[in-house]
């Protein structure tokens, strides 16, 4: 079911205070936390392919955080930002996550990206207590001490797979998957659709992390005569799949999650991204909103450089939300009265994407998903809002 979900196109105060009303405040301070700083830590791939996207994110948060800064911090004191490149992988992530916590002594690891990175991390945060906020869903079941910004993959992937077959009429859908967590989440969604609409794949075909010659794959999605193929992995690797299937004289419909929308998908791919699906959280970077519009500014401003994209957009909300937790943890917090404050965050607007909201058993912010489409030169909604756990 289609539903629209109540949201503003503005900003919510200057620098993204959450409001009292929704928010309330604790007390006493915590380590990493001296009268003028607040450490964080990040870990996610500063090097590798998937930097393409990362480095946006990064940028957007930095710049967040910059203004925030320079206008006398939180309650006072200076965001001071570290991160540890993971390369994106896992085990790198967890490293990279002990030695912010057990070295530097961050008060918060804060900015993650990756399902499998993510999932290497979550344990270790509930092990030592630090919340963790990352950019993908929360793992499931929740793990007290774990974030999420974006929705789950299964619940992105509902709504693709159920484009695709009931509302564009395809017959013959295939998988082509990253054969880890990221892969596997995907599949529960696109499964659960199937299910309900009485289809299956006609081919399934995955891939290890890493992979840069997709020919055998997509020779077996065209032998199968598959015309649309989800693919869930990141960005380089769907393009380079489009890439050497249109090699191939193969150009069925491709779709995908969010990275469809990003600037790297776009560079990869050029006018080849025409017709890509996928699903997103987060409004395109061709939206004219306020918070698109505030976005622009900060970037222009510490990053002129770098072009408003998908990663961009996911650090800006992601500063945002953060940044309004901290202030209004109170003047003193603790990770404690951090983790209440979230659990008692209900429908912040951050802007770029529909109200975010947390709670004791909901560790996963994003309330909407939309299905788009690129149409020429850029992408066009197929859907308004759509609710999140249907896929559940």
């Amino acid at each position: 079911m289609t539903i629209k979900l109540t949201r503003r196109e503005g900003l919510v105060a200057a620098a993204g205070l959450m409001g009292s009303a929704v928010l309330p405040a604790y007390g006493q301070t915590a380590s990493g936390i001296t009268d003028k700083e607040i450490k964080l830590g990040g870990v996610f791939a500063v090097s590798g392919p998937v930097r393409l996207v990362t480095e946006p994110y990064e940028q957007a948060i930095r710049a967040y955080f910059n203004r925030v800064n320079e206008q006398g911090g939180i309650n006072g004191r200076k965001i001071n930002w570290l991160v540890e490149d993971d390369a994106y992988q896992p085990a790198r992530t967890l490293a990279g996550a002990k030695k912010l916590v057990e070295r530097d002594g961050v008060f918060l690891l804060f900015g993650a990206m990756g399902t499998p990175t993510t999932l290497a991390v979550a344990p270790y945060a509930d092990q030592v207590k630090v919340p963790f906020f990352t950019v993908n869903a929360s793992p499931e079941p929740p793990r007290k001490y774990t974030f999420g910004l974006m929705a789950n993959y299964s619940d992105v992937m509902y709504y693709v797979a159920r484009q695709l077959s009931k509302e564009m009429g395809f017959k013959k859908i295939g998988y082509l998957y990253q054969n880890d967590d990221l892969g596997e989440v995907g599949r529960i969604g696109i499964e659960r659709a199937f299910k309900e609409l009485g289809v299956s794949f006609a081919a399934d075909v995955g891939y290890e992390r890493g992979t840069t010659d997709f020919s055998t794959h997509v020779l077996k999605l065209r032998d199968a005569g598959v015309d649309a193929v989800i693919s869930m992995g990141v960005a380089p690797s769907t393009a380079t799949a489009v890439k050497q299937a249109a090699g191939a004289n193969y150009t069925p419909t491709w779709a995908t999650f969010s990275v469809g929308s990003s600037a790297p998908m776009l560079k990869l791919l050029g006018p080849a991204i025409n017709g890509m699906v996928f699903g997103s959280e987060i409004e395109t970077q061709f939206s004219d909103s306020e918070a698109a519009q505030d976005l622009a500014a900060l970037m222009k401003q510490y990053f002129p450089q770098t072009a408003l994209d998908w990663g961009a957009m996911v650090g800006y909300v992601h500063a945002k939300v953060i940044v309004a937790a901290l202030k209004a943890a109170g003047a003193s917090p603790t990770r404690e009265s951090v983790l209440a404050t979230l659990e008692n965050t209900k429908n912040f607007e951050a802007g770029l994407m529909a109200p975010v909201s947390y709670g004791p058993n909901k560790r996963t912010g994003a309330n909407g998903i939309r299905v788009y489409q690129w149409k020429g030169d850029k992408p066009v909604a197929l859907t308004d809002w759509l609710p999140i756990g249907a896929a559940k």
